[in-house]
């Protein structure tokens, strides 16, 4: 394994059960000599990639808080869909939710509250999701191409079981050409208890990017309510894609919903 390897896994050694590491912990999780992981750590420290809370303790650093303003500010899908997301806010009353395809995951990257959201949405903005739990994830699943279905079954088959998926390439494929016949996907407290969720995939041109979604309290959402904000949604989808097209040229067109 290259050093930028190592250097790039120990960042991931970072979540919100370890907050703060040890250089030899660091260095039993990596399977690394301790002067490895040292030579490592120093590298991230230059960097403010990491900072020191003395006592052998490390916390990410304030490079990783400057890169996420920079992600803010340039990211060609939220600069795309910001405003057009505050909208559909103001007209769902819901949350609204920015998801983009991450690995065999789903990562919320921009949301905005709304009045008429749950008290708890899952999907909060940095966690990974899986991609057979809620609205926004299933819009990306029904869409992925054949090899990331694969490596999904392959890797995570007895999560996919837990989750009433088919655990089979065959058998997901034909309950994803089912979801497909769906403009807009719909779960309820699939994630959060009292959540309704409504979500809608985003291409650009025919590369799957991820999804965006509506979250809203289950109580109270009727037939003609729910029928709104799914048209409101997909109007909403088509006028990001647009923009993205826009910035990005076009680069074929996206598969019809």
């Amino acid at each position: 394994m290259s050093r930028t390897a190592k250097v790039l896994q120990l960042l991931r050694l970072y979540d919100a059960q370890h907050p703060v590491l040890r250089v030899g912990d660091m260095a039993r999780r990596l399977r690394v000599s301790q002067a490895t992981a040292y030579r490592c750590v120093e590298d991230l420290e230059r960097a403010g990639l990491l900072e020191s809370l003395g006592a052998g303790l490390y916390a990410l650093g304030p490079a990783i808080v400057e890169m996420d303003r920079q992600i803010r500010i340039a990211d060609p899908l939220i600069a795309a869909a910001s405003d057009i997301a505050r909208t559909l806010s103001e007209r769902t009353r819901g949350t609204i939710l920015l998801c983009r395809l991450y690995g065999l995951q789903v990562m919320c990257v921009h949301s905005v509250a709304g009045s008429a959201a749950p008290p708890v949405v899952g999907y909060e903005r940095g966690r990974a999701m899986p991609l057979y739990r809620g609205a926004p994830s299933r819009a990306i699943l029904a869409y992925l191409p054949t090899r990331a279905l694969q490596r999904l079954v392959d890797d995570d088959a007895a999560a996919l079981r837990r989750a009433g998926w088919p655990d089979s390439l065959a058998a997901l494929q034909r309950r994803l050409q089912a979801c497909r016949r769906h403009a807009v996907q719909v779960s309820v407290a699939e994630v959060d208890d009292q959540a309704q969720g409504w979500a809608v995939p985003l291409f650009a041109g025919r590369q799957l990017l991820g999804s965006l979604g509506v979250v809203r309290e289950h109580a109270g959402t009727g037939a003609d309510e729910h029928a709104r904000i799914g048209d409101q949604l997909r109007r909403a989808a088509l006028r990001i894609e647009g923009r993205l097209e826009g910035l990005t040229g076009r680069a074929g067109a996206a598969p019809r919903r």
